[in-house]
Parts: structure tokens; sequence; C-alpha cells
């Protein structure tokens, strides 16, 4: 249980010095606002409910299940941050920027203790909570698009050395490495440095790396065996690296496959505009989650996912929110899993048990896994 002096603000801004707590680097490609610029400021002076309540109103901490993500004190820092770059990017008003990270403040510390929370969940309250209070239902529509624009000019010359390969072993292993690479596209990690305008160079700087963990050569013989096979998409510009890779599944494999988007807006996640964008939509079926929540969330999700979810052989599930929230389900599922993404987020990276930055090919099969 935490104790008074270690929920209390002001304890943290002495303790920490207040250029420790506000000195995380701010970045934005697009908006030109100081990048030194901090949320801490916006928050810290008026926040509503004192951190010297949090022993009586956060819940005591519940048993967990032995492979769900577990939040770290960095997952604070990160929602908050996230929070006041969702609210810039919606309003220039500072009253509501405030609201916005206040009401996220309150959320925290009823949540962040309960068995259900997860960094995923943390991040698509965010969204939840800014667009009533900013009026803003998706900030991240233009970058969404522009992420789009700038993969898709990549895209010719990425397929022509899928074709260059000496066989298929050596054309799905770089397909999956594009995908994996495509996985760069984020915004919103904690300390995490992205730009779209270098991005070409970070993604062949990361076909270059070797991977953490390379389960490729068990995906292709999951393929193998699978007549069906679920998709999961995660960010905008990503996807463009995605269709590759679902295309050559679809063409070597010969199998039925279909792909996710979010129903709604969060963050700059894939929704069916950009599907429709990037050419997926005409490549394979793809349908919505039926909600906006970041990962998997199959409690909300709609039954036309729930059922293609379920009678699938095989679930390619993209990006970090992802793996935050179905390995919280792992156990209770009979499908293999295999989760392609890049750990950026330290608390992902110890999850996996891998360095920062590191790209993953991660198969989890639960039936073999159990016998």
């Amino acid at each position: 249980m935490y104790s008074k002096r270690s929920c209390h603000i002001g304890t943290i801004q002495d303790d920490l010095g207040i250029k420790a707590v506000t000195g995380i680097p701010y970045y934005d490609d697009h908006h030109g606002f100081d990048k030194r610029e901090s949320f801490t400021y916006l928050f810290m002076a008026d926040i509503l409910t004192s951190f010297d309540q949090c022993s009586e109103i956060m819940p005591e901490k519940r048993w967990r299940k032995q492979n769900q993500m577990k939040p770290q004190p960095l997952c604070l820092l990160c929602t908050f941050r996230t929070a006041y770059d969702v609210a810039k990017r919606s309003t220039d008003k500072e009253d509501l920027q405030a609201r916005v990270l206040l009401e996220m403040a309150k959320w925290l510390v009823a949540n962040y203790e309960t068995e259900t929370a997860t960094p995923a969940t943390f991040h698509t309250q965010v969204c939840r909570v800014a667009k009533p209070v900013t009026g803003d239902p998706d900030p991240f529509s233009k970058l969404r698009k522009f992420s789009n624009d700038q993969a898709l000019k990549m895209l010719s010359s990425l397929e022509a050395r899928i074709r260059a390969s000496r066989d298929a072993k050596e054309a799905f292993q770089l397909a999956v490495r594009m995908a994996i690479c495509g996985n760069t596209i984020d915004f919103e990690v904690e300390n995490y440095g992205f730009s779209l305008e270098k991005f070409d160079s970070q993604f062949l700087n990361c076909l270059k790396k070797d991977l953490a963990i390379d389960h490729t050569i068990l995906l292709m013989q999951q393929l193998e065996r699978s007549g069906k096979v679920a998709y999961i998409l995660d960010n905008a510009g990503e996807i463009v690296f995605d269709k590759i890779l679902i295309e050559l599944i679809k063409g070597t494999y010969g199998c039925e496959i279909w792909a996710a988007v979010k129903e709604g807006p969060v963050l700059n996640d894939a929704l069916m505009e950009d599907a429709e964008q990037v050419g997926i939509t005409s490549s394979v079926p793809t349908i919505t989650t039926g909600n906006d929540h970041i990962g998997v969330e199959l409690s909300t999700s709609s039954e036309a996912f729930l059922h293609h979810f379920r009678t699938s052989d095989l679930v390619i599930a993209k990006g970090q929110g992802c793996y935050e929230t179905l390995t919280e389900i792992e156990p209770m599922l009979s499908i293999p899993i295999c989760y392609l993404l890049i750990a950026k987020c330290p608390v992902v990276a110890q999850d996996l048990g891998v360095p920062l930055n590191s790209s993953i090919v991660k198969l989890v099969n639960p039936e073999a896994d159990s016998r």
C-alpha cells in the first residue's frame, strides 16, 4: 500500500526536484511548441484530488494473472504526458487542457491498482476524457493521413525488395521485419523520439537490426496449419507495411485472412478510412473491433469482431497495445497469438526481457504450452 508521504505531490517535488519532475522533453513535429515544455506545470499546482488521499481512495492491490501486463510508475508519467499532448492537439484553451489533466489524475487515483488496469487502458481513457472536455473527437486525424502518405512513398521500393528475395523463406522473413519496423511510428511513448520526416532512415536502420525474440520460423509453421488468420492492426502509416505482410501471407499460405482496425479514434491508431487509404480493404476483408480501445478489449468488442476472433486459427497482433492487452487473457484463449512489435517502452521491454527498442516476433500457443 502506498504511504501518504509517497503519494503527496508536494513531497514528490521536494524529493525529486522540480527539474526531475518536469524535465522530460516534449516531442512534436507538427505543432511547433517548445520541446522542453512540460505537462507537469499545468496540473501540479491546482490538482483537485490530493494524492495525500490515495491510501484511502485506491483499492487494495488485487491478485493479477501471472501473464498480465502490469502498469508501473512510469506508466503514470507517460499517461500524463500523453494527456497533455492530446489536450494540446485538441484545443488552445489552457483551462481545458488543465481540465483534461485533472480529470485523468482523478481517474488514475481511482483505477491505477484495479485488476483490469493496463497501460493501454490508461491511454484509451486519456482520449475518452479529452473528447468531451475539448470538443475535438479526433485530434490525430491529419497526422494519421500524413503518416499514411509518408509510408506509401516507400511501398513500391519495399515490394521490389520482397520480389528480389532468393526464396519464399527470405521473402517472408523480410516482410515480417518490415511490418515490425513500421511499428516505429509512434507519438505517445515516454522518452521515445520519433520523426516522420526522418522515418525512412529510421525504418531502414531498423531492418538491419537482429530480432531480440525471433519466432519467425514458428510463425511460418503455424501459418501452414492455419485456415483462418486474424491480423490486428495498430497505427496509421504502420499499416502500409502490414499490407505487404498480409498480401504475402495470403499469396503464400492460401489461408483466409482478415484485418481489424479501431471503430473510433484513439491516438493515431488506424481506422477504416486509413485501411481504405492504403489499400488494405482491397486486399482482405477488414472490420472494426467495435470500440475505441487501444489493443484488444474483448468485453466491449462487437459481435462481428468476436466471431472472427474466436474462429481464427491464429491471431497476429501488432504493436505494444496488443501486447499489453492480450497478455492479460492469454491463459483463457486457445488461439495461438503472434506478437509483432518494437519494445519502445521500458515497461514493455522489461516484461519481455529484452533491451529497449528491440524488435520482437513472439508466438504464444496456449494449447501447446498446456501439453
